[in-house]
């Protein structure tokens, strides 16, 4: 331990100290800046990382069932299969709603768009909190005891809907059971709906899904009394799903439960893929700078020729003194991720508080005007971490291949 102490002291003392070649302290400083701003970059694009998958979280999250129930094989079940009595006996869950979903064409006059239909109980907006994401008219799927259909942004401007006019939109969907090639206008189910509302989600959900009421829904798609899926909503939401374990039991093996983010399983793979490849690409961006530390030791030793001997004469022996370079590379770079940590911390900061960085030039519509930044410790202790670990062994295999280059340095044995 003593020794340990010695040789980290000393080491700050030849780190602060005024070196007699200027190229030492020149390189020692470059070194310093390299990794403190690769350091502080890699933190700021974690953040933004962060920030993103934070935001498109929420996007898709507030369309999303907290957990979705549906058959591992097939498309359609009755819910005699399962137990919705028990679901609904879990304490977190607040309801438990019927979904007949499946892909559809609608068209108006000479305008149509490929979609899926959702059907829906008239009470699954307000349990699902889409009725929060309507940007016109309203999310009602009856009106006047009449059926309606409520689309997405996208859609709804594809098919130029005017929910003050007295358009109707025509579904075509092929029969299930009965089949004419004789006559190819036969083979489908054809019905109509008044539109009553249009939603925003900014997700590809604004083109993909219209929503329907269920028995619409079901006689569209000859499912009779078959549902694609339940949905379960709980009476608050969290990221852990402490209930999956015992939804799954109760449905069985048959089926397949998957929370919110679960069902949008290749999206948040992706991302995390994209923020892991980041990290390594800047990672390699720290090692670069760092191997500038192999020249500062290796003229540092050139320049403490004397100091070694002198230490050698009073007793030092040579794992003490390689010890003190070993901790002098560290240190160079611990300062410079310590200084790289704060200043991406400050950085990400200032861009939580103010926005300074805008998305794009500020005449496209955007849902937030600037770059999200969340920070996450998590994020701080493994680059710190990195930092540490790449310069301990860059600092380690230069101190060893100076140490065996004896030729020219036979006082460092």
């Amino acid at each position: 331990m003593n020794s340990t102490k010695t040789a980290l002291f000393i080491a700050l003392r030849y780190l602060f100290s005024k070196k007699k070649h200027n190229i030492i302290n020149i390189i020692s400083i470059i070194s310093t800046v390299g990794i403190l701003v690769s350091t502080a970059a890699l933190i700021i694009v974690l953040s933004v990382f962060n920030g993103l998958e934070d935001l498109v979280s929420k996007s898709f999250n507030q369309f999303n069932p907290d957990y979705k129930i549906t058959l591992k094989e097939g498309k359609s079940f009755n819910t005699n299969l399962i137990d919705v009595d028990k679901l609904l006996k879990i304490n977190s869950v607040k309801s438990v709603q019927e979904v007949v979903s499946d892909l559809t064409l609608v068209s108006k006059q000479d305008k149509q768009i490929l979609t899926h239909f959702k059907g829906v109980s008239p009470d699954y907006p307000s349990q699902s909190k889409l009725n929060q994401l309507i940007y016109d008219g309203s999310f009602a799927l009856e009106k006047n005891g009449n059926p309606h259909v409520v689309l997405g942004a996208i859609a709804a401007g594809t098919l130029d809907i005017n929910l003050n006019g007295f358009d109707m939109l025509k579904f075509h969907y092929p029969k299930r059971n009965r089949k004419n090639l004789a006559d190819p206008s036969e083979a489908f189910n054809v019905l109509y709906l008044q539109p009553s509302g249009v939603f925003l989600s900014h997700t590809q959900y604004d083109e993909q899904y219209v929503f329907v009421p269920i028995q619409f829904a079901r006689e569209l798609g000859d499912f009779e009394n078959e549902v694609t899926s339940l949905e379960l909503f709980l009476k608050s939401s969290n990221n852990q799903f402490p209930e999956q374990k015992e939804i799954q039991n109760i449905v069985g093996n048959k089926f397949k439960v998957q929370n919110k983010f679960e069902q949008e399983e290749l999206l948040f793979k992706t991302m995390k893929s994209e923020k892991l490849m980041v990290f390594i690409i800047l990672s390699f961006v720290i090692l670069v700078a760092i191997f500038n530390i192999i020249g500062v030791i290796g003229m540092l030793i050139v320049e403490k020729k004397k100091d070694i001997e002198i230490l050698n004469s009073i007793g030092a022996n040579q794992k003490l003194i390689s010890s003190i370079f070993l901790f002098e590379g560290i240190l160079i770079s611990f300062f410079g991720g310590i200084l790289g940590i704060v200043s991406g911390a400050l950085i990400c900061f200032i861009q939580q508080q103010f926005g300074i960085v805008k998305l794009g030039d500020g005449s496209a519509h955007y849902i937030i005007d600037s770059y999200p930044v969340i920070m996450d410790f998590s994020d701080f202790m493994i680059v710190f971490i990195s930092v540490v670990a790449i310069s301990f062994l860059t600092s380690t295999f230069s101190v060893i291949g100076i140490r065996k280059y004896k030729t020219n340095l036979d006082f460092y044995r």
